[in-house]
């Protein structure tokens, strides 16, 4: 469980250094968000600030992946899971931070420099160009098709009663609503705006079309990526029942997208090049007063999904717009839950306590009582086997909630993980079967177990 735990936060560190150091990349008449030529792209003085921004995203990466290898120390890693999100957090702010800082230095170069670019015209759309639309893209029926095969795992559950007892038929829903939203970015990059910089109109056009298969074979990839994740993950959750292919299925979620998006920026890099030029300067103009602390922020712009400054690492929020601003509130109170949640949860210890005909179990959100009638018989086991989290809490060093274990079905687990000694009370019903519990050491929990025995035969 722990490798795991740092096989995904690896796998974080990196993403997000690699999305960091791609803004160091002239794109778009930018580098690091902030606006410039070509010719001055090149400048000495920016190409420094560059580099040191590069030495700078390996740091925060070395830096993170040192601290990371703290989480297997005693003192720490009991609290492992807690730990992880707050590494996770500092590497956020820290790229974030790097970004930020760089990106000052290169506005204060521009501004040194009188590096100024205004508009030189403001109609830059090839009427022609319009007309294209739709007429290059990949067929739209393969995205819809993968939105259909995602529902396959729903209808094994319906079919199945017995798996949805580990599985959630709710759950299953999750892949057919991710693709719904490849659908929507295989429609965003199949009318997305391709420049039209010649005045050859047959040019424009036939880059248009070029830019357009391109686009959608993207869009389409990644709609198939998302599926045979889902397919993966579906599988090693039914069948395997192991963390490792749970990891690696994530892994493929990740690095798929990164690929597919640095194969589309490098097609389209070269197509626009062989119809347009290498050396051919864009209608260049001013756009840093467009975002905010990392964030777009225009009140002027009705739009409340954006492409990224980079178009094809996604999409973002526009924080200038009320529905912008309430999305962006949602998701900091979501990881604000997310983070107390898990906070709670692994520092608060279980508590067992008698109240006469009944036992109080005392968990972070999954308090439960026991009369004495409900008690079936009381045993011990040194090894409780295979199963599935269905609500409640699984962590490096405890796990509670609702479960379904191998052999006893539906049951309630309050357990340290560590400890190779459990309680098992079974129960009238199947809803749940049984309640497993221990303490932090096989000495408390078989004094737990002596003072429920004692409590029962009372």
């Amino acid at each position: 469980m722990l490798q795991l735990l740092l096989i995904a936060t690896w796998l974080i560190f990196g993403t997000m250094s690699v999305c960091a150091l791609s803004y160091k990349d002239h794109r778009d008449n930018q580098i690091l968000g902030v606006t410039l030529s070509r010719e001055h792209a090149k400048h000495p003085e920016v190409q420094k600030v560059i580099k040191k921004f590069k030495i700078a995203c390996y740091l925060v990466l070395l830096i993170s992946i040192a601290f990371s290898f703290l989480m297997p120390a005693k003192m720490i890693g009991q609290y492992a899971e807690f730990y992880m999100l707050v590494l996770i957090t500092a590497n956020i702010f820290a790229n974030w931070f790097v970004i930020h800082f760089y990106q000052q230095g290169l506005l204060s170069i521009k501004k040194e420099k009188a590096w100024i670019y205004k508009r030189t015209r403001v109609v830059t759309v090839d009427m022609n160009v319009s007309k294209e639309k739709g007429k290059s893209s990949v067929a739209s029926i393969w995205a819809w098709l993968f939105l259909f095969l995602s529902f396959i795992p729903a209808v094994f559950l319906l079919l199945h009663a017995k798996a949805r007892e580990s599985y959630p038929i709710g759950f299953s829903l999750i892949g057919p609503l991710c693709q719904l939203n490849a659908i929507y970015l295989y429609y965003q990059m199949r009318h997305r705006h391709v420049p039209a910089l010649s005045d050859n109109t047959e040019i424009n056009k036939a880059c248009a079309r070029t830019e357009e298969r391109i686009n959608t074979m993207a869009a389409t990839l990644l709609a198939f990526a998302m599926f045979v994740f889902w397919v993966m993950f579906n599988i090693s959750v039914i069948y395997e029942k192991n963390a490792i292919f749970v990891v690696l299925s994530a892994i493929i979620l990740v690095t798929v997208p990164i690929m597919i998006a640095y194969w589309q920026r490098k097609k389209i890099r070269t197509a626009e090049n062989n119809f347009f030029g290498e050396m051919q300067e864009r209608d260049i103009f001013e756009q840093e007063s467009t975002w905010k602390w990392g964030c777009y922020y225009n009140p002027n712009d009705p739009r409340i999904i954006v492409p990224k400054r980079i178009a094809s690492m996604g999409f973002t929020i526009n924080i200038g717009n009320p529905v912008g601003k309430a999305i962006g509130f949602g998701i900091i109170v979501l990881l604000l839950l997310i983070f107390s949640t898990i906070f709670y949860g692994g520092f608060k210890d279980y508590t067992i306590t008698e109240n006469g005909s009944r036992i109080i179990i005392d968990a972070a959100m999954y308090d439960r009582s026991v009369e004495k009638n409900q008690v079936v018989s009381l045993s011990t086991i040194d090894r409780i086997p295979v199963g599935t989290r269905t609500n409640g809490y699984g962590g490096l060093n405890k796990s509670y909630g609702h479960f379904s274990i191998n052999g006893y079905g539906k049951c309630m687990l309050y357990i340290y993980n560590k400890v190779d000694k459990y309680i098992v009370l079974k129960l009238k019903g199947d809803n749940p079967a049984y309640i497993i519990v221990n303490d932090k050491s096989q000495d408390k929990t078989e004094r737990l177990y002596q003072e429920i025995k004692r409590w029962l035969t009372e």
